[in-house]
């Protein structure tokens, strides 16, 4: 059985961080393992990554040295910022953000 492979392409000037939302253009891809997105495993419509996370410089920076909190805390801020989440909610999205990049990193596909 063939399998097909797909590859999204965003718009020019449309390319931004997966984690951090904000950064353009992204400086480099990270292969990565298909996951569940937490707290949806058992929701009626499921989130899931699929394959490879695009990646500002700055969270390169930060991955390629093993700053997992230090990048979630940067995700949450710029998060925050865009999209004006209440003092009351920053606990739970804070750790949505870390659950996230821990299935991240344990999916991530290291280079030979």
């Amino acid at each position: 059985m063939a399998r097909q492979v797909f590859a999204i392409q965003p718009l020019p000037g449309r390319e931004m961080c997966d984690f951090c939302c904000g950064a353009s253009p992204t400086a480099r891809l990270y292969a990565c393992r298909n996951f569940i997105i937490p707290r949806t495993k058992h929701a009626v419509f499921q989130h899931e990554s699929i394959g490879a996370w695009a990646v500002c410089d700055r969270c390169a920076v930060l991955i390629e040295a093993g700053h997992w909190s230090q990048l979630t805390d940067r995700a949450f801020r710029r998060f925050c910022k865009k999209h004006g989440v209440s003092r009351y909610e920053e606990f739970e999205v804070r750790e949505q953000l870390r659950e996230i990049h821990q299935l991240f990193k344990e999916h991530m596909i290291k280079e030979a």
